[in-house]
C-alpha cells in the first residue's frame, strides 16, 4: 500500500511500533524499484499504536484520508484476547479519531472471515454480515466486531469504504501466516488438505482500495478475491514454482485433528507457539466460495491470475532470500 501511495504522488504518514522492523518495508519496495532508498525516504514514520488514542488523534489531525490495515492475525487461542483488543479497540480508537478531526474519509481492510460462515453450496457475497453472531475462528471475530465499529462510525457521519480480502498472496508475503504455505512446500510435501477458499493478490487489494479512495463512493463494502481455488491447486502451483516435489496425496481430516492435538501439547511443553491448531485443521477441510462479482462490476477491475501471483510471490522469495 505505502509503495503505491507513494508511486501516485501521495504525501504519506505512516504509523509504526517503535519495535518495527522497517527493513521489512524496504525489502518490498526494493523488489519494486531500484530506487526503493527514495521510495522510502518519501514516508513520514511517526512511533506510535493504534491503541494509543492520543497519538492516533495527533497523526490524523490534518490527513486528507486514512488507510487503516493495522491488526493482529493469530490462530493461535493463546492470543484471543490480545487478538480482540487489538482489532476491535484498535479500530474503534482509529474511526474515533478520524471522526474527531473531520477526515473526509477511511478505508478498512478488513477480511472475508469478519462475514457469515456459509453454509453448504453457498457463494458468500457481501449481505453475508451480521445475520449469524459467531465466527469460525477468534480472528473472525476480532475482524467482525472490528467492522461493527466502521458501520458504528457511519452511523455517526463518517465516510467509509471496507474492503474483505480473501488469502492474500503476492511478493514479498511474510512467512508467518499464508507466506508458511511456500515455505513449507518448497522444502517438498506429499500432501494438500481438501479445503477451497478464495485467494487475492496483495496488488489488487492495494488497488482496488486505492481506487475507492479516489472516487466518490462511500459506506459500501467490498470483497477482494481472484477466484475459488483448492489447496490442491494452491499446492500444486506452488511446488512447481519452485521446482519442488508435487504434493500428490489428500490429507484426511482425522490426521490434523491428530496432528493439532499433539502440537498442542508440544508447545505447553516446550513454551512454544503451536504450528497448527484445531482452528487451522477445521479451515483446511472445509471448502467455501466468495463471489466477487460486485467489485468487478462496480470498478471494472481485472485481477491478477492466481498463476500469476504465486509466480511473483515465489521470484520474490529468491529475490530476498
Amino acid at each position: 500500500m505505502l509503495y503505491q501511495l507513494i508511486g501516485g504522488g501521495n504525501e504519506v504518514v505512516a504509523l509504526k511500533r517503535p519495535s518495527s522492523n522497517l527493513q521489512l518495508v524496504k525489502d518490498v519496495f526494493k523488489y519494486y524499484t531500484r530506487d526503493y532508498e527514495t521510495f522510502f525516504s518519501k514516508v513520514d514514520w511517526v512511533d506510535g499504536d493504534i491503541l494509543e488514542y492520543n497519538t492516533l488523534l495527533e497523526v490524523t489531525q490534518k490527513a486528507d484520508e486514512i488507510y487503516h490495515g493495522g491488526a493482529m492475525v493469530s490462530f493461535d487461542p493463546g492470543d484471543k484476547y490480545k487478538m480482540l483488543d487489538a482489532n476491535i479497540r484498535g479500530t474503534a480508537n482509529v474511526v474515533n479519531a478520524a471522526l474527531e478531526n473531520e477526515v473526509p474519509k477511511v478505508a478498512y481492510i478488513s477480511s472475508v472471515a469478519a462475514l457469515d460462515p456459509a453454509r453448504e453450496g453457498q457463494v458468500i457475497t457481501e449481505e453475508f454480515f451480521g445475520n449469524f453472531p459467531s465466527r469460525d475462528s477468534n480472528y473472525g471475530e476480532s475482524k467482525f466486531k472490528a467492522e461493527l465499529e466502521v458501520w458504528r462510525a457511519v452511523e455517526e457521519g463518517l465516510n467509509a469504504v471496507v474492503v474483505n480480502p480473501s488469502v492474500v498472496l503476492g511478493p514479498c508475503i511474510p512467512l508467518k501466516g499464508p507466506g508458511g504455505f511456500f515455505k513449507v512446500i518448497r522444502k517438498g510435501i506429499g500432501f494438500y488438505p481438501y479445503g477451497m477458499t478464495g485467494f487475492a493478490d496483495v496488488r489488487d487489494v492495494c488497488s482496488i482500495l486505492i481506487k475507492l479512495m479516489q472516487n466518490n463512493m462511500v459506506n459500501e463494502r467490498f470483497i477482494v478475491s481472484e477466484g475459488n481455488h483448492t489447496y490442491k491447486e494452491l499446492f500444486q502451483q506452488i511446488a512447481q514454482a519452485f521446482q519442488s516435489k508435487i504434493p500428490q496425496r489428500e490429507i484426511k481430516p482425522f490426521m490434523t485433528d491428530i496432528a493439532w492435538k499433539l502440537e498442542r501439547v508440544r508447545s505447553k511443553l516446550f513454551m512454544q507457539k503451536p504450528r497448527i491448531t484445531r482452528e487451522l485443521h477445521e479451515s483446511a477441510h472445509k471448502r467455501v466460495r466468495y463471489s466477487n462479482e460486485k467489485v468487478k462490476q462496480m470498478l471494472g477491475h481485472q485481477f491478477i491470475s492466481l498463476q500469476q501471483s504465486i509466480a511473483d510471490t515465489v521470484s520474490s522469495l529468491e529475490h530476498i532470500g
